[in-house]
């Protein structure tokens, strides 16, 4: 009995240790679509891209800033999670035409390489409520987000994690940007 107890005990506590970092801390995330490439790479419809999101670092109050990539639970369908950049924060007027998006009348600067110079067809103007947040995928043409769902906006209580890094394809492996401009800053 000792014996069995001396094996086992080591793997109990490894299981409940890793179920609490990925309760808690990070977790991996299946991205099925293109909606953001080229930022998170490799997807197609016969492939699919693996992320790592960082639980923390949207927890605890952190604040939700625009240009992040996150990972939250759709609005129109809670029991799936979506991959987005935060473009909208509460209270803001969006705008999206063909070629640009404005932020309360400005133009939003967008110099990350990897986020569409198009925006498709999918146009108009958005008041973000309180609390909420609108998203769009960095490849907009094909991208389901804040303008096509029937709940437009994400609640800050929807959003679990940032997404920080792109694990598969192995080939991509990269870190993901948190940034409209070019750099990572």
């Amino acid at each position: 009995m000792r014996k069995f107890v001396s094996w086992v005990l080591p793997i109990v506590i490894g299981v409940v240790v890793a179920l609490g970092i990925k309760t808690c801390v990070v977790q991996a995330n299946v991205v099925p679509s293109s909606s953001m490439y080229p930022t998170i790479p490799g997807v197609s419809p016969s492939n699919f891209a693996l992320i790592l999101d960082n639980k923390m670092a949207t927890e605890f109050g952190q604040q939700i800033y625009r240009g992040e990539v996150v990972v939250f639970h759709f609005p129109d369908d809670p029991s799936k999670l979506y991959v987005k950049r935060v473009i909208g924060l509460p209270g803001d007027t969006v705008k999206v035409t063909a070629n640009q998006v404005y932020i309360n009348g400005k133009p939003l600067n967008e110099s990350n390489p990897n986020i569409a110079r198009s925006n498709g067809i999918e146009t108009g103007t958005w008041k973000v409520p309180a609390g909420h947040y609108f998203m769009l995928g960095d490849n907009r043409p094909p991208s389901d987000d804040s303008r096509m769902w029937v709940h437009k906006y994400v609640s800050r209580s929807a959003i679990v994690g940032e997404a920080q890094f792109v694990l598969y394809p192995l080939n991509k492996m990269s870190s993901i940007s948190q940034s409209l401009s070019g750099s990572n800053s």
